[in-house]
């Protein structure tokens, strides 16, 4: 309706009472990409051949293409190289790669994965990488299966619009996010993992937040198959986004106020599993980080799936020793959520981090 029309029609109504309901509040929308990203994919395949990680499948299509074209280079130096890496994460590095060539930009810096490994090293790391793909053709491996991108790109993007889990996500953080969300199809990848050093490695893509989906047929509405596919069923397609979507939007709750997550003062079996760094209190930085993305998507799953399921998965991380999830999957519930629509996250992350110090950490 042209605007002129809404102010005459507004003007010839009469005012209305002042206890009368707000206007609801319009629900904030998050942008999204999909792609297969051929940095990660590279490092995909150096850290595959150098034995970091396997794929949750033993044996289909793409890991065969993979072993039939790189097979024979098992000993090149960027695969020995990245043998000493400690897990699969460092994928995210891809991003410092610029294509067609590739071409290193070299990073500005690693962000927390620089704690990890010495900078010193994931530099050699990818510099590796980048004669790596030279001597193995990697351009011509992707060019190869462009054809199978493209249809695993389709087949997410379409699940993405029929289970269409983003509304309920920036409905209850009360905002949208300062980034795209880029889900990264990596058919050889093994684990879902939101890229929150992406501003540090490569701060020309810091308009996007990548997270890596890899293929992982639990996610499929049937039995396993022996063929790459990425049409996830609708609550285990939810649940990663949920989950992997707020570690990216805690990124961006926590800007200007990141102490309030590092300061809080919780500790049980379950967080020390999270002791990497020197300092304890990036320690419990990142293991709230994984505790809130869990139990946001445990809430929504709640809302959208039904008790039971919540309770499924919630049962899935005490059995892993995880107690905090259920206070604050409860705290969400009934004390956040009644009053979203009058407030956002990121305003409420001081009180939910004060919720989670009082929480008593000797609890069974």
């Amino acid at each position: 309706m042209p605007v002129l029309v809404l102010l005459l029609a507004a003007c010839g109504k009469p005012a209305a009472p002042e206890d009368a309901a707000a206007p609801a509040r319009e629900t904030p929308s998050i942008d999204y990409v999909v792609a297969v990203h051929p940095g990660t994919e590279l490092l995909h395949v150096i850290n595959y051949l150098a034995r970091v990680y396997g794929p949750p499948v033993r044996d289909y299509d793409y890991r065969r293409a993979v072993d039939a074209w790189f097979g024979h280079l098992r000993e090149h130096p960027a695969v020995v190289h990245a043998r000493t890496l400690p897990y699969n994460d460092f994928a995210e590095l891809g991003w410092a790669l610029e294509f067609p060539g590739p071409t290193l930009v070299e990073p500005e810096g690693f962000g927390h994965l620089g704690l990890i490994k010495d900078e010193a090293y994931l530099r050699e790391y990818l510099r590796l990488a980048v004669a790596f793909a030279r001597d193995a053709d990697f351009s011509g491996f992707f060019a190869a299966h462009e054809a199978d991108y493209a249809r695993w790109v389709a087949e997410f993007e379409r699940r993405m619009r029929e289970a269409d889990p983003l509304p309920q996500l920036a409905d209850f953080y009360g905002t949208g996010l300062d980034k795209t969300l880029y889900f990264s199809i990596s058919p050889l990848g093994v684990v879902l993992k939101a890229n929150i050093v992406v501003d540090a490695v490569a701060p020309r893509h810091a308009g996007y937040g990548p997270i890596l989906v890899p293929f992982d047929p639990r996610f499929l509405p049937e039995e396993p198959t022996d063929t790459a596919r990425f049409d996830y069923a609708d609550e285990p397609l939810a649940n990663a986004v949920w989950h992997e979507a707020t570690h990216i939007a805690l990124e961006q709750f926590a800007e200007g106020q990141r102490e309030v997550l590092m300061d809080i003062d919780y500790a049980d079996d379950f967080s020390r599993r999270f002791q990497v760094f020197d300092d304890p209190r990036l320690d419990t930085y990142f293991f709230v980080h994984e505790v809130l993305a869990d139990a946001v998507a445990i809430h929504l799953k709640g809302e959208r799936f039904g008790a039971e399921s919540a309770e499924t998965h919630l049962a899935q991380n005490e059995a892993m020793g995880g107690t905090l999830y259920r206070p604050v999957v409860a705290h969400l519930r009934d004390a956040y959520a009644p009053g979203r629509h009058e407030r956002d996250f990121r305003a409420y992350l001081p009180a939910l981090a004060g919720f989670i110090s009082s929480v008593d950490d000797e609890a069974p």
